[in-house]
C-alpha cells in the first residue's frame, strides 16, 4: 500500500513545487495566471497535505522505523524538510509576509529554498533511475494543465467631474472602507473619526449648503459640490448626498465613534449600500491629479490587479482573499499606493476650488503654498508638502513622527502618515474623538506668533504666520473666524480698553480685527452662505505664509502702568452660520472659541 502511494506523493509534491515556482517574480507570468495558480497552490497544498501527504508520511515512518526497525538518514532529512515546508507554508497563509515581520521573511525563504531541497530529497530517497523518465513526464503534464487561458477586460479612466458624459461606476466597484480595517486597523481607526470620512452626510454644515446649492443653482451645481465631498455618489450618477439610515430611522453620525454605521452596514449589505464621504479607495485609487481643483483627478476603481475571490460576496471567500493578499502583498500595495500621493498637487485636486460658472477662485490653497517659503525643493530642510504638516503626528505641540506600521505585521516605519487629516475643523471631528481634536488644535497653535508694542498711545499688535504653508486662514476662509482679542487694564484691574469680545448672541462685534475673506455679489453685498454668488472680493485680511500683519489700536491718553493681554482666537464657524444650520440640525452644539496664542505684557508709562 505504501509503495502504491509513493507515486501519488511524488506527483502531489511536484504539483505543489511547480505551482509555487510559477508565482515567483523571476518567472514573469501575467497576473491573470497568478490569480488562478496561487489559490490552486495554497488550497491544493492544504488538501493534499491533510488528505495524503501527512497520513502517508506517518504510516511510512511507522512502518520503517517501528515495524521494520530500519533507520534512514536521508529519510529523516526528507521528513524534516517536509515539516519545515508545511510549517512555513502555514505561516505564510495564516499570518502572511507583509514585509516587516521577521518570521514572515524567514518563512518565505524557508518555503522557497526548502521546496528545491524537498524535490532533491524526493528523487534521492524514493526515485530509481528507470522511473525518472515517467516522473519528468508527470511534471510536464502538470505544467501544461497549469496554464489555462483567460480574457481580461479593462475599464476606462474616469475623470471626476459633475459632467454626466463621463463613465459611471456601480456601487460594487467601490470597495467599502470597512473591508480595509482587517489589515489596516490603526489607519482605519484614525480615518473613521476624521473629517474626510464625515465630509458629506455626517457633516451638517455641508448638507445644508448642498441642499441650498440645488435650490439656488440647480442639481448640476449640487453635483459640483459632491465631486470632492461625495465622489462615490457622483461616479454612480446619484444626484444628491443621502442621509445615513439605521433601519427606518435617520442615523445621527455627528457624534458616532469608530464608523459604527459604516461597519454595521457593510456587515449586512457589503458593497451594495454605497459609502459616502472620502473613502479609502476615493484617495487610494486616484491615478492622476492636477492642481486645477474641483475634483481634478482621475479615479480608476477597476483597472487594477485583483487577487482571487477579492470581489466575492462569500465570507469564506473574502477570508481566503485576505490570506492570498497577506501571503504576497506587493501587488496589492502597488494598486493602492503611488508616488503621486506625496505631491501637493494631489491634495490640490480638491483643496483648490473655483466656481464653474465664472471661474472665480473660492479656495486657492495650492497657489498660496506654491508661492510660500514652504515650497522650497532646493532646500529639504525648509521644503514642506501638504502631508508633511497635515498627515504627520503631533505631540506636546510639536511635530513628532509616529513610528509604527501601516499594515498589521508590516514594515516598521519611522514616520507613519497618520490619517487624522488635521487641518482647521477640530470641532466636528472632536465631537467623535478627542484625539482628533487635539491633533488639529496642536497644528493650529503652531501657525502664528504674536507681538505687542505701545508707542504714542497706539498699541501695535503683530500676527506672524510662522507655521502655515498657506494663508492664515485658508480653505473656506469666508466661513472661518480668526481674530484678535485685546484687553488693557490698569494696576487696579480696571478695564481701560477692550476689543474682539463676543456679544451675548455669540456674534463678534463689528470692531473686531478679523482675518478672513468676505465675498460679495455683483452689487457688492456679502453673499453669506451662498458663496457661489461670489463676483467681487470685498475684503481679504488673511496673512500669507511667513508674513506679518500689524493691527493698530488708537488709545486715549494713558499715563499710568498698564497690563496688555492679547489673544489670537479661532472659531471654525461664525455663530450666524451655526444658527442657520441648527434650524435643520437642532442637536448641533455651538463650536467653541479656541485660544491659539496669547501674550501678556506690562508697560510702565
Amino acid at each position: 500500500m505504501i509503495n502504491n502511494n509513493t507515486l501519488f506523493i511524488k506527483i502531489f509534491l511536484s504539483f505543489m513545487f511547480i505551482t509555487g515556482i510559477l508565482q515567483l517574480d523571476i518567472i514573469g507570468l501575467q497576473w491573470e495566471y497568478i490569480t488562478i495558480i496561487r489559490p490552486i497552490h495554497i488550497i491544493g497544498s492544504i488538501i493534499l497535505c491533510v488528505q495524503f501527504i501527512i497520513p502517508f508520511v506517518l504510516k511510512h515512518s511507522y512502518y520503517y522505523l517501528i515495524d521494520q526497525k530500519i533507520s534512514s538518514k536521508d529519510g529523516l532529512v526528507f521528513g524534516f524538510i517536509l515539516l519545515l515546508e508545511i510549517l512555513s507554508g502555514a505561516y505564510l497563509f495564516f499570518i502572511g509576509n507583509t514585509g516587516g515581520d521577521t518570521l514572515g521573511i524567514v518563512s518565505f525563504y524557508i518555503h522557497l529554498f526548502g521546496s528545491f531541497l524537498l524535490l532533491v530529497m524526493l528523487f534521492y530517497h524514493v526515485s530509481k533511475a528507470k522511473k525518472l523518465k515517467n516522473f519528468i513526464n508527470t511534471i510536464i503534464l502538470l505544467a501544461l494543465f497549469t496554464f489555462p487561458t483567460f480574457s481580461y477586460s479593462e475599464s476606462k479612466l474616469t475623470l471626476m467631474q459633475y459632467d454626466d458624459k463621463v463613465n459611471r461606476y456601480h456601487s460594487e466597484d467601490w470597495t467599502n472602507s470597512a473591508k480595509c480595517k482587517s489589515c489596516h486597523e490603526d489607519i482605519f481607526n484614525q480615518w473613521a473619526d476624521s473629517n474626510h470620512k464625515h465630509i458629506a452626510g455626517a457633516n451638517p454644515y455641508y448638507m445644508v449648503l448642498e441642499a441650498l446649492a440645488q435650490e439656488d443653482m440647480g442639481v448640476e451645481f449640487r453635483q459640483w459640490c459632491m465631486g470632492c465631498h461625495n465622489p462615490s455618489a457622483v461616479s454612480t450618477n446619484l444626484k444628491k448626498t443621502s442621509h445615513a439610515m439605521d433601519g427606518n430611522f435617520l442615523s445621527n453620525e455627528m457624534f458616532e465613534k469608530g464608523a459604527k454605521t459604516l461597519l454595521d452596514t457593510y456587515k449586512e449589505h457589503g458593497n451594495f449600500v454605497l459609502e459616502e464621504g472620502v473613502s479609502c479607495v476615493a484617495c487610494h485609487r486616484i491615478t492622476q491629479a492636477t492642481s486645477q481643483g474641483n475634483a481634478s483627478f482621475f479615479l480608476n476603481l477597476t483597472q487594477r490587479k485583483k487577487y482571487a475571490f477579492e470581489d466575492s460576496d462569500s465570507q469564506l471567500a473574502q477570508v481566503l482573499s485576505e490570506k492570498f493578499i497577506n501571503s504576497k502583498p506587493d501587488v496589492h500595495k502597488q494598486s493602492y499606493s503611488k508616488d503621486l500621493y506625496k505631491e501637493s498637487k494631489y491634495c490640490a485636486s480638491c483643496h483648490n476650488e473655483f466656481l464653474p460658472s465664472t471661474g472665480k477662485k473660492v479656495v486657492s490653497t495650492y497657489e498660496e503654498w506654491e508661492n510660500s517659503p514652504f515650497n522650497n525643493p532646493n532646500d529639504p530642510t525648509k521644503h514642506k508638502t501638504c502631508i508633511d504638516c497635515h498627515m504627520t503626528n503631533l505631540k506636546d505641540g510639536k511635530f513628532s513622527p509616529l513610528k509604527g506600521t501601516s499594515t498589521k505585521g508590516g514594515t516598521l516605519k519611522n514616520d507613519i502618515k497618520v490619517h487624522y487629516f488635521s487641518g482647521s475643523n477640530h470641532f466636528l471631528s472632536g465631537l467623535k474623538n478627542k484625539v482628533h481634536e487635539q491633533q488639529t488644535l496642536q497644528l493650529l497653535r503652531t501657525s502664528a506668533q504674536l507681538s505687542v508694542d505701545l508707542q504714542n498711545n497706539t498699541l501695535y499688535v503683530g500676527v506672524k504666520n510662522v507655521g502655515a504653508g498657506h494663508h492664515l486662514p485658508t480653505g473656506t476662509s469666508d466661513f472661518r473666524e480668526l481674530w484678535l482679542e485685546v484687553d488693557i487694564k490698569d494696576t487696579e484691574g480696571r478695564t481701560l480698553f477692550e476689543s474682539g469680545k463676543l456679544q451675548q448672541n455669540g456674534d463678534l462685534k463689528d470692531e473686531a480685527r478679523v482675518f478672513m475673506k468676505v465675498f460679495g455679489d455683483k452689487d457688492s453685498k456679502p453673499v453669506g452662505l451662498l458663496f457661489w454668488r461670489y463676483e467681487k472680493l470685498l475684503k481679504d485680511t488673511r496673512i500669507p505664509a511667513g508674513e506679518t500683519r500689524i493691527e493698530e489700536y488708537k488709545l486715549t491718553q494713558i499715563n499710568s502702568p498698564i497690563k496688555v493681554t492679547v489673544k489670537l482666537n479661532f472659531r471654525i464657524y461664525p455663530q450666524w452660520v451655526t444658527n442657520a444650520v441648527r434650524k435643520v440640525y437642532p442637536q448641533l452644539p455651538n463650536p467653541p472659541v479656541v485660544e491659539l496664542n496669547k501674550i501678556v505684557k506690562e508697560f510702565d508709562l
